[in-house]
């Protein structure tokens, strides 16, 4: 137990395993990233008649399928 803690000890001074620094965005970009992990209010109906679905005792495959089908059909 001794030896791995020596050899992460000695990879933590090394540098080794460390975070890379991000590059920088252009505000284009970082706006793009937030609207892509942002859901729609589309992509939150799909939801909702999912729920709907899977919790009012439809079947799992048909409740999972309609809303694949729902989040195809939103705008991009």
């Amino acid at each position: 137990m001794a030896m791995i803690a020596g050899l992460m000890a000695v990879g933590l001074l090394a540098g080794c395993g460390g975070a890379a620094e991000a590059e920088p965005m252009s505000p284009e970009e970082a706006n793009r990233v937030v609207e892509m992990a942002v859901p729609s209010a589309c992509t939150d109906a799909c939801d909702a008649k999912y729920y709907q679905c899977y919790f009012g005792g439809g079947d799992p495959y048909y409740c999972n399928s309609y809303r694949a089908f729902c989040i195809s059909q939103c705008p991009p």
